[in-house]
């Protein structure tokens, strides 16, 4: 019924605008000013010798990605640190840009299912909005189970238990806004959208703005009962919450080589200010400082007039002081492979 409501609405439209010539040349008028739009924002003061656009045609790809999602408990003092990250899976499905409009839809194959965490959860949202000159992202990540993937300085090794927790539950919500100041020559969206193409080697200085608020829970410490004699007892925490916002800074460049081959690369280093609290056996205030934040955004492969394809890496980290020389680290990010083809006229 839905769908007949829309046909008549489309067809009652078209009687009036075939009826009345005033009402004709509005639409005419509207349309001129929405392609207006739309080319103003494609184009707008790209060098056609650096940058091709190809947002009017219709890129479809197929793609392959895996999530990236961990945290790391630091002791400085003693040089020791611990590492946790869940099971990953692959997911593959396909994706599709025209005009300003980008998006991909995948679906995990389920192969963390063979893992030991038997009641593992989880939930990861990644989007990204790729303008001419402003990067925008939005990250939603719950995950419950972690395996021990990493141990620094022990050679003590956990038994099985303390490698497969179950118990340890994490959220992570973090906004991100970016600029681009050399858009003229360089493209943002060459490397990782594909309805542009870099046609000569460029980069620009990237900054912007980052905000994020992360929790972690557990039913025991998060350093495993054989390592606490060697990480400080303040890390072996079982609950953190923490908030930050901050500011980054930094450099992203695409090499163009034989023609429609390139690398794009960026180390964009930051300030977060983080305000929160911790938990051992009882509660305790992080202390309000400054601390290290990292974001990285890289890419490889080929960019044709049709064919594209290519690996991509995008990862966020930011760090959080527990106390002196006693730290805390965050990871997210994602793996991403696809293959694609540009159809319709340029």
């Amino acid at each position: 019924m839905r769908k007949l409501g829309l046909i008549s609405m489309f067809f009652i439209g078209f009687n009036l605008v075939q009826l009345s010539p005033v009402k004709a040349q509005t639409v005419d008028t509207l349309m001129q000013v929405i392609n207006t739009l739309t080319d103003h924002f494609l184009y707008r003061n790209n060098d056609t010798n650096y940058i091709e656009n190809y947002g009017n045609q219709v890129a479809l790809k197929v793609v392959g990605l895996t999530k990236i999602n961990y945290f790391r408990v630091r002791d400085l003092t003693n040089k020791t640190s611990v590492k946790y990250r869940p099971e990953r899976d692959l997911n593959l499905g396909l994706g599709v840009a025209y005009k300003f409009f980008s998006f991909d839809i995948t679906l995990g194959l389920g192969l963390n299912k063979n893992s030991n965490l038997e009641n593992q959860r989880s939930f990861d949202f990644q989007g990204r909005i790729f303008s001419s000159k402003q990067y925008i992202s939005a990250t939603m990540q719950y995950y419950q189970g972690y395996n021990l993937s990493d141990v620094f300085g022990v050679t003590v090794i956990p038994n099985d238990s303390s490698v497969n927790r179950e118990d340890i539950r994490t959220t992570n919500f973090m906004l991100q806004y970016m600029y681009a100041f050399n858009y003229t020559k360089f493209s943002l969206k060459a490397p990782f959208v594909f309805n542009e193409r870099q046609k000569k080697s460029a980069g620009s200085v990237i900054a912007g703005v980052t905000f994020s608020i992360y929790s972690l829970t557990a039913d025991s410490s998060i350093v495993p009962i054989e390592l606490s004699p060697y990480l400080n007892p303040i890390t072996h925490l079982n609950s953190l919450n923490v908030f930050n916002i901050g500011a980054r800074a930094g450099y992203m460049y695409t090499f163009v080589f034989a023609k429609h081959f390139f690398a794009t690369g960026s180390l964009i280093p930051g300030l977060v200010l983080n305000y929160g609290d911790y938990a051992l056996e009882s509660g305790y205030e992080l202390p309000t400082g400054f601390n290290f934040s990292l974001n990285t955004m890289n890419s490889v492969g080929y960019n044709g007039t049709r064919f594209f394809t290519g690996i991509s890496y995008i990862s966020d980290i930011f760090s959080v002081k527990i106390a002196k020389k006693q730290g805390f680290t965050v990871g997210s990010g994602k793996i991403n492979g696809f293959v694609g083809y540009r159809f319709g006229k340029k």
